[in-house]
């Protein structure tokens, strides 16, 4: 009988919020990791920036031959809106990771000191499986306008270190864990130490943080990601202490891929974020592994250009049905032109040629020539 209680029991024992080697099945984008706190004033606040690409008019002068000629060029630039909203200012909704709804004063008092929070990515509901990541209590905030948000840090009362990124490793069709890279990876500078041992890309000491500087993440927003096997790539792995846990033991646990949280730059990220996440959950930091923030596209849209007729790309054009094509034109051989016969040529008599000298026509003089002798005279009879 004691088998059989112990079954029922752990039939109906909630399961545990991330098991260790569980893989669940997420769906939806992964949800934003907030480290929210109230300031002075006692408001809790999400403050960022937020890209935005847009197309604009820039005027040049340049010079055609010796004349100076203004020319108006439209270019795609991104530039930033700046974001700076109280909880209320969302006009969202609220629950607990397991689901209790919350009001708008209860999510405010739960986080006024200092609490993770995961906000959706989309402004729709997060898939079910990422709130297992965190603790059942945790808020969870469903708001719109944080799709594309880099959030402030450093300086109180904002976390030291850019916001980590929660999401899910998946195997290809060989059974290779994939992880998603950027292609141009953000530089650490930051001198960093880890149990009295120089590490580069850290700021901890004995899972105790030093500090750090910065504001923004250094991955330019026009970097393509790309998968890249887990394996291949350069990283470090923390469990949510900042004890670090050998690359081995991470292929073994993720061998079958797992949900992650991925630093927001080279170091560990701040344990404001950290706090509310299950223990069990790997954290992996490395510069590939830190992907751009896509800008909002607002750029006018260009028309597809015309493809030329001899372009290579161009679809070929149907040729003319051979019924419809005119009859073949017999070759014709040339034909010589008649010979017109040359004009008669008549004796005439040549007039004495003149030359013109000044406004005075002189005749030319000819060379003299004896006169014919004359005929003899016949005698009449």
């Amino acid at each position: 009988m004691y088998p059989s209680l112990v079954l029922s029991a752990a039939l109906l024992a909630p399961a545990a919020p991330l098991p260790r080697d569980a893989t669940p099945n997420a769906t939806g984008p992964a949800p934003k990791v907030l480290a929210l706190k109230a300031d002075a004033s006692g408001s809790v606040r999400v403050i960022g920036t937020i890209p935005v690409k847009q197309t604009v008019t820039n005027t040049y002068f340049v010079m055609e031959g010796n004349q100076q000629v203004q020319k108006n060029v439209e270019q795609d630039i991104v530039t930033t809106q700046y974001l700076n909203k109280t909880l209320a200012d969302f006009n969202g909704k609220f629950a607990t990771a397991e689901g209790t709804a919350l009001t708008l004063d209860e999510a405010t008092a739960r986080v006024k000191g200092g609490a993770t929070v995961l906000a959706s990515a989309d402004g729709k509901p997060i898939g079910k499986a990422w709130p297992q990541s965190v603790a059942a209590d945790t808020v969870v905030m469903t708001a719109e306008g944080l799709s594309h948000a880099q959030i402030q840090w450093g300086g109180p009362p904002y976390p030291t270190t850019p916001a980590p990124r929660l999401t899910m490793l998946s195997t290809d069709a060989k059974g290779t864990v994939m992880a998603q890279t950027t292609s141009h990876p953000a530089n650490g500078d930051v001198g960093v130490y880890y149990d009295e041992m120089q590490f580069e890309g850290r700021a901890i000491r004995g899972g105790k943080r030093l500090g750090g500087y910065g504001y923004y993440g250094g991955v330019p927003a026009d970097a393509k990601v790309v998968a890249k096997p887990l394996a291949d790539l350069k990283f470090d792995a923390y469990d949510l202490t900042g004890k670090l846990i050998h690359k081995s033991e991470v292929m073994k646990r993720l061998a079958a891929g797992g949900m992650v949280i991925v630093a927001g730059d080279n170091r560990l990220p701040d344990e404001a974020y950290l706090k509310g996440f299950h223990p069990d959950l790997i954290v992996l930091v490395g510069s590939e592994l830190v992907l751009p923030t896509p800008p909002i596209d607002q750029t006018k849209k260009k028309p597809e250009p015309v493809k030329e007729l001899n372009d290579p790309k161009a679809p070929a054009v149907a040729p003319f049905p051979p019924a419809l094509l005119p009859p073949a034109a017999k070759p014709v051989a040339p034909v010589a032109p008649a010979v017109q016969p040359l004009p008669a040529i008549r004796p005439g008599i040549i007039k004495q040629p003149a030359i013109i000298r000044g406004n005075a026509i002189a005749p030319v003089q000819l060379p003299a020539v004896d006169p014919p002798a004359p005929a003899p005279a016949v005698e009449k009879k």
